[in-house]
């Protein structure tokens, strides 16, 4: 009863909770933090309730606000000590959600959230709250298939200025709008003939939506609709695009910058202080603004000066394990 169980899934599908996932078992066995055991969601929630049972402290890693509540609810009632990381903005959800969201932060030991917005209101709720990124480098990048890679090859050859963006699955935001926002830069990025657009879209929900949404797809627009590694995307852009409606820490932006390609992000929550930021895509001028998030880059700091996340997160497991 004096172990860590950590609750989540792990890829497929690629997506921003699953490879902070990943990456966090795969940092903890780094380190040699043997003190914890994972139950994998995709195994079934039965099977990982009653896993849940057997140990003292849980990090739970589940988006959907119902069950936060209800397995905070249980930690709470049955003496357990529950760690719950918020991967999204603070207030995403429509009035119940966020009403959930609220109470399992009030009934959790610790709610890990994303930016400086998200802890002043979680701090309302529970005054442990902690700010701490689901950021964690990977030393592992899987490289494209011949087929894939050839098709990027040749796309980057036929546009002077190569533009990326993603998304691990078609979702949509509290008010109905596209939470990455494919659609719209798709459309912006067909009337800029100077630029390609390569999309990556590991799950194919987008290349099936966009397609029924405006037919034919535009020859400046390159959808990689199979699992894969972004990273490998990244290292042929000039600039990735975060056109996002509300984010947490994104993992492709931080990955983005390790790679020195420039950041351009949507107003819609706090950015890296390294992140071109703009508020209205329409009006957006692509060329000027890739060369002010290139000057960005230029004063970037290194990364890492801080405590590493992994070490931020262990100090924490080991506290609650100490109670």
């Amino acid at each position: 009863m004096r172990r860590l169980l950590i609750i989540g899934k792990v890829p497929p599908p690629i997506g921003g909770v699953t490879m902070h996932v990943k990456r966090l078992v795969e940092n903890l066995e780094k380190e040699d933090f043997g003190s914890f055991d994972f139950a994998e969601l995709q195994h079934g929630r039965v099977r990982c309730f009653f896993k849940l049972c057997r140990y003292k402290v849980i990090h739970l890693h589940i988006s959907n606000p119902s069950w936060q509540f209800l397995l905070a609810l249980f930690c709470r009632l049955s003496f357990k000590k529950l760690i719950i990381t918020y991967h999204g903005s603070w207030g995403r959800y429509a009035l119940w959600g966020n009403i959930q969201v609220s109470w399992s932060a009030r009934l959790c030991c610790i709610p890990i959230v994303q930016n400086e917005e998200s802890l002043r209101k979680a701090l309302k709720w529970n005054k442990s709250a902690r700010l701490i990124s689901t950021f964690l480098p990977s030393e592992y990048s899987t490289p494209l298939d011949k087929c894939t890679s050839s098709k990027l090859a040749e796309f980057r050859k036929q546009h002077r200025v190569i533009v990326c963006t993603n998304a691990w699955n078609l979702t949509f935001d509290k008010n109905q709008k596209e939470t990455y926002g494919i659609s719209d830069l798709v459309t912006y990025v067909s009337q800029q003939p100077a630029f390609g657009l390569v999309v990556s879209d590991p799950s194919a929900t987008y290349i099936r939506y966009i397609s029924a949404l405006q037919g034919e797809l535009p020859t400046n627009v390159l959808f990689i609709s199979i699992p894969h590694d972004f990273r490998n995307v990244l290292q042929v852009a000039d600039a990735f695009i975060r056109n996002t409606t509300t984010d947490g820490v994104s993992l492709s932006i931080h990955e983005a910058l390790q790679l020195n390609v420039p950041v351009l992000a949507s107003a819609a929550v706090e950015r890296s202080p390294y992140c071109q930021v703009y508020k209205d895509l329409k009006n957006l001028d692509l060329k000027a603004e890739i060369r002010k998030a290139k000057e960005l880059l230029r004063g970037r700091q290194i990364e890492g000066e801080g405590t590493p996340v992994i070490k931020q997160l262990i100090s924490v497991y080991s506290s609650v394990l100490r109670m």
